[in-house]
């Protein structure tokens, strides 16, 4: 009400109701951010699919550096994907707990050049030793340990925050923040994704004798779903049971799917896409991947690169313990330019 002056006057019952309101507004907006929370967290909950995280960039604008007298600026005509392989089968779903995320057993990074028009993939060694966040099994943090990098994604619940840990730490080894989106495909799918392109044909480059008589040395076949899983993850029972000769066969299957893949039309490749979400957790729109793939056909594949190091096995584990040098100049080399060239 008004005062004999004509301004307002607020009586005891008006403060009285004022502050009900008051407390109701702010009840009504706590559920509302509480409930705008909770369906947050179920949208990045997914269970495979596209996922509705997005790397956030360290920072703005190019990173630069100077190093052995040189400053290095970072490339913004670069980009970065990184593609993984998880040791589950079947479909994706949430881990039963915080130690069944799957560890990433295939770790690839592509790199496209677009000033160079080229593009090449750097393997990443499973078994490469990195500091990273460990987790009790009810998901809360046991503290930071120097372990193989695929257990980054094996000490998560799975779905995006074991490839986010992921990509953390493969930023962080190659000194960028152009890490552009990661696709995670269950190992399981492979070979789903094998028939879909209608098999993929490789030379056999080892004996598989006790895992797949069909698989004979030195032939070449058109690998089947079956064969193409063997062919990609076989390790404990080959004649080197150790990481690099499955990566060397990881590669050349690698290398064949994608001569696959380039005399595919853009609706075959979305087909594919949209096909294989059950088995997959990807940041990466139908859009970006199918973009992606067209740029690849365009571009010029250079060969696989691999950081230089040393395989050895510690406490009955395999471990790669990169060249730190070697890990500097691949990533001044793949992302990184000095300040004054062009």
């Amino acid at each position: 009400m008004k005062n004999d002056r004509g301004k307002m006057r607020f009586t005891k019952e008006d403060k009285r109701k004022l502050a009900i309101v008051m407390m109701v507004v702010g009840a009504v907006m706590f559920l509302g951010a509480f409930f705008l929370k909770q369906w947050e967290d179920k949208a990045y909950k997914t269970q495979g699919g596209e996922s509705t995280v997005n790397l956030e960039l360290a920072g703005s604008g190019p990173a630069s550096f100077v190093y052995d007298g040189k400053t290095y600026i970072e490339r913004e005509d670069v980009d970065a994907y990184v593609i993984m392989g998880i040791d589950k089968d079947g479909k994706v779903e949430r881990g039963v707990d915080a130690w069944d995320g799957g560890q990433a057993d295939m770790i690839q990074v592509m790199i496209i050049d677009h000033a160079a028009k080229t593009w090449q993939l750097l393997a990443v060694d499973r078994n490469t030793l990195v500091y990273l966040e460990t987790l009790n099994q009810d998901g809360t943090s046991a503290g930071e340990q120097y372990l193989q990098i695929c257990l980054a994604h094996g000490y998560s619940y799975g779905l995006e925050d074991g490839c986010i840990k992921t990509v953390d730490i493969l930023k962080n080894m190659l000194l960028t923040r152009r890490m552009n989106s990661y696709y995670a495909l269950n190992m399981g799918g492979i070979s789903v994704l094998n028939d879909l392109v209608g098999g993929v044909p490789i030379t056999v480059t080892e004996e598989f004798r006790e895992i797949d008589p069909s698989l004979k040395l030195g032939e070449t076949v058109t690998l089947t779903g079956e064969q193409a899983d063997s062919f990609v993850r076989a390790r404990m029972s080959m004649a080197d049971d150790s990481n690099v000769p499955r990566m060397k066969r990881q590669e050349v299957y690698l290398d064949a799917f994608v001569k696959k893949f380039d005399d595919l039309s853009t609706n075959e490749i979305l087909e594919i896409y949209n096909k294989m979400m059950d088995y997959v957790v990807t940041n990466m729109g139908s859009a970006t991947f199918s973009k992606l793939a067209e740029t690849c056909k365009g571009y010029q594949k250079l060969d696989t690169i691999r950081i230089k190091g040393t395989a050895q096995v510690e406490n009955n584990y395999e471990t790669f313990r990169m060249d730190d040098q070697d890990r500097m100049n691949t990533a001044l080399k793949l992302f990184y330019k000095v300040q004054d060239e062009g």
